[in-house]
């Protein structure tokens, strides 16, 4: 065989190795990006039947043996009905909230995981953990995200727009016997941003989602751990919502001043998770830091916070275009000082 001729079949033969690597990777990307579209539908399914009659028939088919709640759609209400006189009084929320609808408003996945943010609509007419029927309808934000294995839901985790919800209702955090909150625990389920950037740069992808939450993780990282530079202190160019909206719209009724930042030091923000699909990313911590300042006029406690928050994000390319915030709220405003009896802080949302 002439040299020519043997470097023409080596190159052919190059050629076909390469061929049949780069058909085997996009069947592997199809079947990724198919059970991604499938975990969706399955998410989706249930998420339109959340808080109705259906949920439960709904959930015998897409929830798995060893299903976990992780987190419930309204931790804080019904941690603070876990009471004497609160808890017989109170009905199931599918019960309480009548006419519920939900708007899916957000969704995609990445992975075993799937991300939702959807719009919820009903009207109050039974004992919401503790609060009795008010008549009034609301309209509030749920946020959700989901593991599955093989099809069905192995873990769910929510966190609803509990603080406005009272703020709809027009109705204070239910009264418990022993005149304090009950907070939910903290759970040992986060780790530093950095270790989760350090995790992540250790295994480096040639992908837009890769770059996207690289990103993501840089944001909430110290300085100098960060791979990635911004121009000012945000790497986002609008703000759709801030973490605490609701706080500082009920602040102004109150007619009290304050600022987030205001109420606490050391804050370092712990991760959960960070989800990223080419279009839109999401990141959920918990914050944590002391309570060393005041927070819209209730007086500071010393305590340790540990503050869920919830970031949606939106991408052009590697561009971080919108970014939407919200952080439980409720539990914040509780955690300051409603579990010593404080009454600035049990009163927040309305008088108990």
């Amino acid at each position: 065989m002439s040299k020519v001729k043997s470097v023409l079949t080596n190159v052919l033969r190059a050629g076909a190795i390469a061929g049949l690597c780069l058909c085997y990777s996009n069947i592997a990307g199809a079947e990724a990006t198919a059970e991604e579209t499938a975990n969706k539908a399955v998410v989706t399914r249930l998420l339109e039947v959340k808080g109705t009659p259906d949920y439960r028939v709904v959930g015998r088919e897409v929830f798995a043996a060893d299903h976990q709640v992780l987190r419930n759609e309204f931790e804080n209400l019904i941690y603070n009905a876990d009471d004497p006189v609160l808890k017989p009084a109170s009905e199931r929320d599918s019960v309480a909230i009548s006419e519920r609808t939900n708007t899916i408003e957000r969704i995609f996945a990445d992975g075993d995981l799937v991300a939702a943010m959807i719009s919820v609509e009903g009207k109050h007419t039974g004992n919401l953990y503790g609060i009795p029927a008010t008549g009034k309808t609301f309209d509030i934000t749920t946020t959700a995200i989901f593991r599955l294995e093989d099809g069905k839901i192995t873990e769910s985790w929510y966190m609803a727009e509990e603080g406005g919800l009272l703020m709809d209702l027009g109705v204070g955090l239910p009264k418990r016997v022993d005149g304090r909150a009950n907070i939910p625990p903290a759970y040992d389920d986060v780790r530093t941003f950095d270790e989760a950037l350090a995790e992540h740069m250790a295994n480096p992808q040639d992908t837009l989602e890769w770059r996207q939450k690289r990103l993501l993780l840089s944001y909430k990282s110290l300085p100098e751990n960060r791979p990635v530079t911004w121009e000012g202190r945000r790497p986002y160019q609008n703000l759709q919502r801030g973490g605490i909206d609701d706080i500082i719209a009920r602040a102004d009724v109150l007619g009290v001043e304050g600022s987030h930042g205001a109420a606490m030091s050391g804050r370092r923000d712990m991760v959960a998770y960070a989800l990223s699909d080419g279009e839109q990313g999401l990141i959920a911590f918990r914050l944590t830091a002391v309570n060393s300042g005041p927070l819209f006029g209730i007086p500071p406690s010393g305590h340790d916070l540990h503050d869920w928050e919830i970031g949606f994000a939106e991408f052009d390319g590697e561009t971080w275009t919108n970014a939407w915030w919200m952080a439980d709220e409720l539990g914040y405003t509780l955690i300051v000082g409603g579990q010593d009896g404080n009454q600035r802080s049990l009163n927040f949302w309305g008088q108990q």
